[in-house]
């Protein structure tokens, strides 16, 4: 056979022998993709953590399309990478779930539909051969929507969560399954949240490894499994979760001074009752507070007022010895808070979820009390040794106060003044720097520290009840005081042009108690406690409280004149200007004297 010179052809048969050699590589390389791709579904896994993005391996045709007509299972499998994402997850964040968005279309189904089924697949949703076994969807756990009970139609998020033990198997894939007509529209790996959320134009419902059942209704929520999610209990590695309650926006359901609207809701059998203010649009309740933080959560009243309603993970560092970051909450559940769940046996840290720099100790005793802050308030406010540094010798055997308050600008100032003076500090006040470091109320600055904004109060289990109360209220209104310069000034405002013998009264009521020892040269913290004393109480109680303080016998024997123009005017001058305080905080922040808590159980 005569071998054909490829130089001899002529230029139409050479242009043939090029374009066929073309159309034949084209038509390998349509070959080689359509075998690589012929599994691949439309719908790819996208990563909360860091937008990686990866394919969906389709199991069968709905998988492949993402869609479902009627009746149908849509069948999905991971590969290798996407997997790794779920572990990923569970490293960084201490969680992880599978979050899908769902078209739901064409919802006229009978009341015994199954309108949707999600849920995981396992090793034991396959053959040994690695083939999925068929079946109208698989029998582990699941999340359901039942057709009969809402007309719902349009984009749904719906999250699944996986156990929260790293060695756990983890999924090899999920299905869907539908009776109506739906589109899997996105897919997301993302760290869990358990609970629902409508405040988004694309409502939102996550489940625990357990699964559950969608209720459009909102009405309530079961977050029974919530505990196979998070940590089950506070340690040094992990701390219990917490619910985030979120409120509508709408100015119409808000509290006004003379009606406080609340919503009434049901913790695993506890009830709580939440106050909807100005200026708030949620509040944030530890698991750790809860009798059984996991149980069902129902709405009594007011449902219309709740936006959402979840269960978050919260990610702390690792500590060695002692919890450095506060646990975020209203004020109204550290009274009650279980000391069972304080994460030290001494102490517990908490930070109002409002006002971000402001920290609440609650001690286990004075004694532990006295240790972190006796010294910091003879250097902060006792009478005649403000600024001094005083010894452990000279503080054996005394006790400061019930209850503290201080600024970051004072309590920066201690730990630079003993910088300075190279004075050793004990255990717990070196302790106290580092949890103020780390809740950003001050920040190293070379050798010494520089102050941020906010302030700490301080009080003990050993108090009573009774006493605890007010002495919280007192104390977090000097926080605020501390922290808004608005409020500073108009309390100054207040202190100046108020009954001037009122003013003189409580000056008078200050030296005539030794245990208080305040500086009165100090106008900022006379002007702060002279808001303290008369914001500790409800305005309807704030002429009596002070009738009462001129009663007192060490109060007529320093100040007799002024004790009885106080009986005399009824305590008149203090309850006007409450009112102006009152007034001010109300607009301000939504809350009112002897009330700064906006849940109550």
């Amino acid at each position: 056979m005569k071998k054909i010179n490829f130089a001899d052809l002529s230029k139409e048969k050479k242009l043939i022998c090029i374009l066929s050699s073309f159309i034949l590589v084209i038509l390998l390389f349509l070959l080689i993709f359509s075998f690589v791709t012929r599994k691949r579904s439309s719908l790819k896994i996208q990563s909360a953590l860091d937008n990686a993005s990866y394919p969906l391996i389709a199991l069968n045709s709905c998988g492949k399309r993402a869609a479902i007509k009627k009746a149908q299972t849509a069948n999905f499998k991971f590969t290798k990478e996407a997997r790794t994402l779920f572990l990923k997850s569970l490293q960084e964040e201490g969680t992880s779930a599978l979050v899908v968005r769902i078209n739901l279309k064409d919802n006229n189904l009978t009341s015994d539909s199954n309108l949707l089924r999600f849920g995981f697949l396992y090793k034991n949703d396959f053959t040994s051969a690695g083939k999925l076994i068929k079946q109208k969807y698989p029998l582990n756990n699941k999340i359901e929507i039942q057709a009969g009970e809402s007309d719902f139609t349009g984009l749904l998020d719906i999250s699944f969560a996986l156990p929260k033990n790293k060695d756990e198997e983890l999924p090899l894939g999920f299905y869907i399954y539908s009776d109506a007509k739906c589109e899997i529209v996105s897919a997301c790996i993302s760290p869990a949240l358990i609970g629902f959320d409508k405040s988004y134009q694309v409502p939102f419902y996550g489940f625990a490894y357990n699964g559950g059942k969608i209720d459009f209704s909102n009405n309530s929520f079961n977050f029974a499994g919530s505990q196979m999610v998070f940590p089950s209990e506070n340690s040094r590695t992990g701390q219990l979760p917490q619910f985030v309650v979120r409120f509508s926006d709408n100015k119409d359901y808000k509290s006004t001074f003379d009606n406080d609207v609340k919503i009434e809701i049901n913790f695993g059998g506890e009830k709580y009752f939440l106050s909807n203010v100005k200026g708030t649009d949620k509040i944030i309740i530890p698991a750790g507070g809860l009798k059984n933080p996991f149980g069902r959560v129902e709405i009594i009243n007011n449902k219309d007022l709740i936006t959402s309603i979840f269960l978050e993970n919260v990610k702390v560092s690792p500590y060695k010895n002692h919890p450095l970051k506060a646990i975020q909450t209203d004020p109204g559940l550290i009274l009650n808070y279980k000391q069972s769940n304080w994460r030290d046996n001494n102490y517990e840290i908490f930070g109002w979820d409002r006002f971000p720099g402001i920290i609440f100790f609650d001690n286990a005793n004075h004694q532990i009390q006295d240790r972190f802050f006796a010294r910091l308030a003879f250097y902060v406010e006792k009478e005649g040794y403000r600024g001094t540094l005083v010894t452990n010798d000279f503080l054996y055997g005394k006790h400061a106060y019930n209850a503290h308050d201080y600024s970051s600008e004072s309590l920066t100032k201690f730990f630079n003044e003993a910088v300075k003076q190279n004075f050793t500090l004990n255990e717990e006040e070196y302790l106290l720097r580092d949890i103020l470091i780390e809740n950003g109320l001050m920040k190293k600055d070379g050798q010494y520290y520089q102050a941020l904004e906010g302030g700490l109060v301080s009080i003990s289990r050993e108090t009573p009840e009774w006493s605890r109360i007010n002495l919280l209220a007192h104390e977090s209104w000097h926080t605020i005081f501390f922290k808004d310069e608005e409020f500073r000034n108009f309390v100054t405002a207040v202190y100046f042009t108020f009954d001037e013998k009122s003013r003189l009264f409580l000056l008078d009521f200050f030296k005539s108690q030794p245990s208080l020892g305040y500086d009165q040269t100090d106008d900022y913290l006379i002007h702060n406690e002279f808001m303290a004393y008369i914001m500790q109480n409800q305005l309807k109680n704030v002429s009596k409280f002070f009738l009462g303080l001129a009663n007192w016998n060490t109060v007529n024997e320093f100040t007799p004149e002024l004790a009885a123009y106080i009986r005399q005017s009824k305590a008149l001058g203090f309850e006007d200007a409450a009112i102006a305080l009152n007034d001010f905080v109300f607009d301000k922040y939504g809350i009112r004297g002897g009330i700064v808590s906006l849940v109550n159980r």
